[in-house]
């Protein structure tokens, strides 16, 4: 089962232009974690995949992502 959360954020201007939205996308399927990233405005973006020995660690991981970037003023836009 997959399962998808997407994070933005408003650029502050310390990297990349001000007011420029930031986009973070994490994605779990079975024992896989993806996180893309990037401007919004911009069709490439950059990402990593890690792979766990189980799907609940690739879980812990996203929810851990996730609570970094919360704290770093990203909200979320939407989990699938």
């Amino acid at each position: 089962m997959q399962t998808k959360w997407c994070l933005v954020k408003a650029s502050d201007g310390t990297r990349g232009a001000l007011g420029k939205k930031k986009v973070y996308e994490l994605s779990v399927n079975g024992n896989s974690f993806t996180a893309v990233w990037g401007m919004a405005e911009k069709p490439n973006r950059q990402s990593k995949t890690l792979r766990f020995s189980s799907e609940q660690g690739a879980r812990w991981a996203a929810m851990d992502k996730i609570q970094s970037k919360l704290d770093k003023g990203y909200t979320i836009a939407y989990s699938a």
